[in-house]
């Protein structure tokens, strides 16, 4: 009879190393607002700069969460983000299926509006795109498909809206 015991991971001087936790905060979907030529077109260094910003964001939220050191149950966290060419970015965070405490919530944006900037992506023209990160088990329901300013926005608008270019001129001005 054989048997098997599972390795206990070791760093480099070979002492056990502890094990990670799981992660509070999990980067589920990132939504593209921008058919793929155009995004081509936009983003010169490629989509990997995209990936790379929206890891920097996702890590974020999980340090943040995981030292709150509270369970603060599942829901998800819309984290949509506006690039311009001027390097300027705007995000848009919703809470989907689930409530951060009052005191939480603002320190999580501020913190999620001054990460990353030497990663943020370099764009020729206006590039938007969205995390669906899962907190917990994530939300009941689905994720919406835009932040609930940019609803508002066309909603007021007298004509169509592209996104981003013609929605930026109205919740991204300069």
């Amino acid at each position: 009879m054989a048997l098997f015991r599972r390795r206990t991971p070791r760093t480099s001087e070979g002492t056990a190393a502890a094990p990670t936790p799981d992660p509070v905060f999990r980067l589920g979907s990132l939504r593209l607002y921008q058919p793929e030529d155009k995004l081509r077109a936009r983003v010169p260094g490629g989509a990997g700069e995209i990936a790379g910003y929206a890891q920097t964001l996702a890590w974020t939220c999980n340090e943040f969460l995981s030292r709150l050191g509270q369970d603060v149950g599942p829901m998800g966290i819309l984290i949509v983000v506006g690039v311009k060419p001027s390097q300027q970015v705007r995000l848009w965070c919703e809470q989907v299926g689930g409530t951060l405490p009052d005191d939480v919530w603002p320190v999580l944006t501020e913190l999620l509006d001054g990460a990353g900037t030497a990663v943020r992506p370099q764009v020729t023209a206006p590039v938007t795109f969205a995390l669906e990160g899962l907190v917990g088990a994530g939300p009941s329901a689905g994720f919406p498909e835009f932040p609930r300013a940019w609803v508002d926005a066309v909603e007021r608008a007298e004509e169509s809206v592209s996104v981003p270019d013609g929605l930026f001129e109205r919740v991204f001005a300069d």
